[in-house]
């Protein structure tokens, strides 16, 4: 059996996850409120909803779309995982206009 030091780090585990299709797709620009309760973590998620006024106008509403709350733990791996989000989307500078 090989030495396990020498191949590195185990692969992460995969965890399946189902009921996929039925999860809600949750848009926010902004987070109003946050805290953390012993661990716990908490964010409002908000977006502003345009709203027709008595005139020719609209009115911008700030709203809460969710209250977020997680564990320490699950706080990191959604940290990762945006972190991980951002730089796939990066922009790369690539001078030479060569591909890998």
């Amino acid at each position: 059996m090989a030495d396990q030091s020498a191949l590195g780090a185990p692969p992460e585990l995969f965890t399946p996850v189902r009921d996929l299709p039925a999860a809600p797709i949750i848009f926010f620009e902004f987070c109003p409120t946050l805290g953390n309760n012993h661990g716990l973590i908490n964010i409002m998620l908000g977006t502003g909803v345009v709203l027709p006024t008595g005139g020719t106008t609209t009115e911008v509403v700030p709203v809460a779309v969710a209250h977020l709350r997680c564990t320490t733990a699950a706080a990191m791996q959604l940290r990762d995982a945006i972190d991980k989000a951002l730089l796939i989307g990066a922009a790369v500078s690539n001078p030479d206009g060569k591909s890998n």
